[in-house]
């Protein structure tokens, strides 16, 4: 603010802070007089500059959305999947004026960005395009040529995944063992190809083993998955003979600690340990122990009919070594006092 010559205050970009009473005081050897003004600043609507950029490709990409307003407008923006963006995430971040930042933009960030601005007075809400730059296809995230083996089962539906992207939207389709070749959207007997690529085949019969390809393309280059397909004659979940929790004393006079899971199942089952935060399969080695080697010992099971769980409970473990092991069962020694 300034006062001129002849005593009017002058102030300068008037915001909720300016607003109070000010008061004018004359006064000479006469006497003084004083006059009071009260000042009442009304609150102003947000306005977006409209030199924001409507599409945007370049990387990183910056995202400005500069807003006037009283009281000063708070900036939120709006994802294309209609999500509020935090002020800083593993993608985005959100500077202090108002500028949202894309860290690494792939062809599921593309889409419109919306920047609201608001405040007690309304709000205004620019719209901004994001496109991803051009991109060779990718099938399963992964470019170039890739390979699969699927466990299939007779009688039942077998799903082989075929998830491409690229930019231009690449041309997809699969060739089976047969020699045909078949494009999304397709449906023709047990065979249905999804729009996002996937092949679905159902009623899988002994026959229908062998080597499917799903092909992506378009002109700047392409990916292809080999998928060897086995079927199953019939299939059983996974299952334990003995109970399926079992509660482990420990001897202090030395001896072997033995740790059996066996599982029964059709194909057989693939078995893996995870004790604390440790996952191993077929032999364990501890190396060393201590006392935070205690407490559950899980053995899981798993084939493509599903997976079954073994629980060990079990207090300190004064383990030495291991002697030996199988797949599904590990040995321990603990020395002798």
């Amino acid at each position: 603010m300034s006062l001129l010559q002849n005593g009017t205050l002058r102030i300068h970009s008037a915001n909720f802070s300016s607003k109070g009473d000010y008061k004018c005081i004359a006064s000479n050897a006469a006497g003084a007089d004083t006059v009071t003004y009260q000042l009442h600043v009304a609150a102003l609507p947000p306005s977006i500059s409209e030199e924001v950029q409507d599409t945007v490709i370049i990387q990183p990409v910056k995202l400005s959305c500069q807003a006037t307003g009283e009281p000063k407008p708070r900036i939120t923006w709006i994802s294309p999947h209609t999500d509020v963006i935090p002020p800083l995430s593993d993608k985005y971040r959100v500077v202090d004026d108002g500028t949202l930042i894309l860290k690494k933009v792939t062809l599921a960030d593309e889409g419109k960005y919306a920047c609201v601005a608001r405040n007690s007075a309304g709000d205004d809400i620019k719209n901004m395009i994001v496109e991803a730059e051009l991109q060779e296809p990718y099938i399963n995230g992964v470019r170039g040529k890739t390979t699969a083996k699927l466990l299939a089962v007779s009688y039942q539906t077998a799903l082989l995944d075929c998830r491409v992207e690229g930019k231009p939207e690449p041309k997809v389709w699969w060739l089976t063992p047969y020699g045909h070749s078949l494009t999304p959207p397709y449906l023709g007997g047990r065979f249905q190809v999804h729009q996002n690529g996937s092949l679905e085949l159902r009623g899988v019969r002994k026959t229908d083993a062998g080597r499917y390809k799903c092909f992506a393309k378009n002109h700047l280059g392409e990916a292809s998955l080999s998928v060897e397909m086995e079927v199953a004659s019939l299939a059983e979940k996974p299952s334990f003979a003995s109970p399926n929790i079992e509660i482990l004393p420990i001897k202090q006079d030395g001896g072997e600690l033995i740790l059996e899971c066996p599982a029964r199942g059709t194909p057989i089952p693939e078995i893996s340990w995870r004790i604390t935060h440790h996952f191993g399969n077929g032999t364990l080695w501890i190396n060393q122990p201590t006392p935070s080697d205690k407490g559950i010992y899980r053995c899981l099971a798993r084939n493509i009919a599903g997976q079954a769980e073994k629980h060990f409970k079990s207090t300190y473990l004064q383990v030495y070594r291991v002697l030996k092991g199988t797949w599904g069962t590990f040995f321990f020694s603990i020395p002798s006092q």
